[in-house]
Parts: structure tokens; C-alpha cells; sequence
């Protein structure tokens, strides 16, 4: 009965080990492989230019209607060259990847890395990398649009609170 009960563990524990090995935490090897796949190099430049387009847009939007001397132009000049220099210097691959590993490892396991990985390989999973970007880019617009409708509404409301918090200041304490 006792090596009964001794197989009947040592049977358990080799049919529980592929379910343990696929809750075993991703390696840096099929993180790599799968960051590689997915082109986030790509995604991650893609991301910086949109960041100065927004940059600038915001700037220009700041300063709209008003009239600015040559000296002060070229001082918001200097003001987004450094900005654009300090985001591409700090928001480097180099400096990026090893956040990525350590988010992906705490977030995945690698039963989970190896079934993005087939995915990602696969036809489909090619199609959503192609053409994401260009999801994305739509998606930014139409919230842009969006955006434009709500700011009203989110202005007067805010107008609203403010006059409210200045009632509310000005009542006698009593």
C-alpha cells in the first residue's frame, strides 16, 4: 500500500509538472523574441514622433490668436527643440527594454509569452502588427474630434465648480 501511495504521488507530481512549467515566469530570452516580433523598436520611435507633433500642436494651440515678438518665437523654438532633444535622449530603446522585460515578466507567464509568440507568427497575428500604426493613428484622430466636441462641456463645468467654490469661500462663517 505504501508504494502504492508513493507512485500514486510520483504520478501526480510528473502529470502536475507541465501545468507548474506553464506557470513558471517568462524568460528574457521569449520576451526578447516577442518584443522583436511585434517590431516595439518600430512602435517606440512611431511613438516619439507623434509625441513632438502633439508637443508642437499643444504649443501652437497655447498661443493661438496671440502675437509674439521674434525673440519670444525663438525662445518656444528653443523650449521644444529641448524638450524633442531630452525625450529622444532619455526614451531610448537602451534605456526602455530592460522596463519592458521587468513589466512582462511580472505581467506574463511563459505559458502566456508562448502563446503571444504563435499568435504573432501567425497570419493574423502579423495583420494586427501591420496595422495597428494605423489603428492607432485613426483612433488619436477620432479622439482629437472628439475631444474638440467635450472641451466645452468640460470648460463650463469647470467654470461652473470654480464660481461655486467662490460662493461657497465668500459665504460668512458662522
Amino acid at each position: 500500500m505504501k508504494k502504492f501511495s508513493i507512485a500514486l504521488i510520483f504520478l501526480f507530481n510528473l502529470a502536475a509538472f507541465p501545468v507548474l512549467a506553464a506557470d513558471a515566469p517568462a524568460s528574457d530570452a521569449s520576451i526578447k523574441r516577442l518584443i522583436d516580433i511585434v517590431d516595439s523598436k518600430k512602435m517606440l520611435d512611431s511613438v516619439m514622433s507623434q509625441m513632438d507633433a502633439m508637443m508642437k500642436a499643444s504649443t501652437q494651440q497655447a498661443l493661438a490668436g496671440q502675437k509674439m515678438t521674434a525673440e519670444q518665437e525663438a525662445v518656444m523654438l528653443e523650449m521644444q527643440n529641448e524638450l524633442n532633444t531630452l525625450l529622444k535622449n532619455e526614451m531610448t530603446w537602451e534605456t526602455l527594454e530592460p522596463m519592458f522585460l521587468e513589466i512582462y515578466k511580472k505581467s506574463f507567464t511563459q505559458s502566456e509569452i508562448d502563446g503571444m509568440l504563435s499568435f504573432y507568427q501567425s497570419p493574423a497575428g502579423q495583420a494586427v502588427i501591420k496595422k495597428m500604426p494605423l489603428v492607432m493613428q485613426t483612433t488619436m484622430q477620432m479622439m482629437e474630434r472628439r475631444m474638440v466636441v467635450l472641451m466645452p462641456k468640460l470648460e463650463k463645468i469647470s467654470t461652473d465648480s470654480i464660481a461655486k467654490l467662490k460662493k461657497v469661500s465668500e459665504k460668512p462663517k458662522g
